[in-house]
């Protein structure tokens, strides 16, 4: 019988950490307007506490025109890190009408140290590394979301 209930209690944890890491993020589409061009991309949205601390782990992958926005329920000095992720990635740092006040690019793999600006913001938008870059985005250009204020 002692057996029997150590299997339980065994296969009940195992059934509630696996659940704890099947998040499901919400889907959507945002577009990032620079000063020449406007790009398209579909996101996930890190909402709750839990999504945000799972954000891009464990992906060993990011399409082009994907990435995930995290959206905090107020404005507060916010900083990011690497930990479990596994591919390099611009961060993006907006404010209440979606304006980039900060972009941190090529950020390490797995690095523990925290990212990000000593200002009050909305939110955070991970793309591929390297694409801020290349799609010329600037800090001051706009993230356009139903989520943010607009300009």
């Amino acid at each position: 019988m002692k057996n029997y209930i150590y299997i339980l209690i065994f296969i009940s944890i195992a059934f509630t950490n696996a659940n704890a890491n099947e998040i499901k993020f919400q889907n959507s589409s945002l577009t990032i307007q620079t000063k020449d061009s406007e790009y398209i991309f579909n996101i996930e949205i890190a909402i709750t506490e839990q999504e945000r601390s799972r954000g891009l782990m464990h992906r060993k992958e990011l399409k082009q025109t994907e990435g995930m926005l995290f959206l905090y329920p107020k404005k507060q000095i916010i900083k990011m890190w690497m930990k479990n992720t596994l591919i390099p990635l611009d961060m993006i740092f907006i404010n209440n009408s979606g304006k980039i006040i900060d972009i941190f690019k090529m950020t390490i793999p797995k690095d523990l140290t925290p990212i990000g600006p000593d200002v009050k913001l909305k939110g955070v938008l991970e793309i591929n590394g390297g694409l801020t870059s290349y799609l010329n985005i600037n800090k001051g250009d706009y993230i356009i979301h139903p989520s943010l204020n607009g300009k």
